[in-house]
């Protein structure tokens, strides 16, 4: 009961976008390796979808919790490279018999957990193509923000992470987009011969989208969801957001969309 009460006053502190890149990389299953109970309940005929899952912390949110790491932050605390979700049996399991899951124990579940979304965001980034590339580059021309001025500088992606405070989470999915980077270029170098300005258009977009961010308090990884999550389409449709995703990645290494 304690744990749960704990729980519960430190939920307010975890951001939308925390929240929202949680529950989309859990693959919608609890984090124990053994266990496939969804994290969202499908609706039913007569009652709507529940969220059932339970945000756990690996190193506790109280220094004297369990698993407690003193000299951790309230935002190292709760950001979601330190959250699991959990199934509520596992949840309570793991905070219960903490000497038994240890943080070592849960950072390894987080791997494995990743892996299962990884593995699927990797197959729909391979099955994207110029057409898919295309029709999300437009749909993001038509609803970018007013443009904004920025150079060409260009700096080593690792530099630019690291001066972005970008964790392993957004790491990941900068590295997965990337790998489309060439198919993205040709996606902008075809328009560019119907609409000369299309490429430079399409990258102010995304620089007063981030300045729009960055206007409103977001920074590391909050930011870089917010992004991403722009990008994607709000995660509608699996091959948008993988487009979307793999527009972000090429224009966080050829140019000044985020920090330099």
């Amino acid at each position: 009961m304690d744990v749960k009460k704990k729980q519960k006053a430190v939920k307010r502190y975890y951001s939308p976008k925390t929240l929202k890149i949680l529950f989309g990389i859990s693959h919608n299953e609890c984090a124990h390796p053994d266990c496939t109970q969804p994290i969202i309940q499908a609706a039913t005929p007569y009652s709507e979808a529940a969220v059932i899952g339970q945000i756990a912390h690996i190193y506790a949110a109280s220094d004297k919790g369990p698993r407690g790491k003193p000299g951790l932050t309230e935002k190292e605390k709760n950001h979601p490279d330190n959250l699991l979700l959990c199934c509520p049996t596992h949840h309570t399991v793991v905070d219960t018999q903490y000497e038994t899951y240890p943080a070592a124990l849960l950072l390894k579940w987080k791997e494995l957990h990743q892996l299962k979304f990884k593995e699927s965001l990797g197959a729909t980034i391979n099955d994207v193509g110029f057409l898919e590339l295309e029709t999300a580059a437009r749909a993001l021309m038509n609803n970018s923000p007013a443009h904004s001025e920025g150079s060409l500088q260009q700096i080593p992606p690792e530099k630019k992470i690291t001066k972005n405070n970008l964790g392993p989470t957004s790491t990941m999915l900068l590295q997965m987009g990337a790998a489309k980077s060439a198919e993205v270029e040709d996606v902008l170098t075809k328009a560019a011969q119907l609409d000369g300005q299309f490429p430079d258009r399409l990258r102010e977009g995304f620089i007063a989208k981030y300045d729009s961010f960055y206007a409103d308090a977001l920074r590391g990884d909050d930011l870089f969801f917010a992004m991403y999550d722009w990008a994607g389409g709000s995660g509608k449709q699996k091959s948008r957001e993988a487009a979307g995703l793999c527009i972000l990645s090429h224009l966080f290494i050829i140019c000044d969309v985020f920090e330099k």
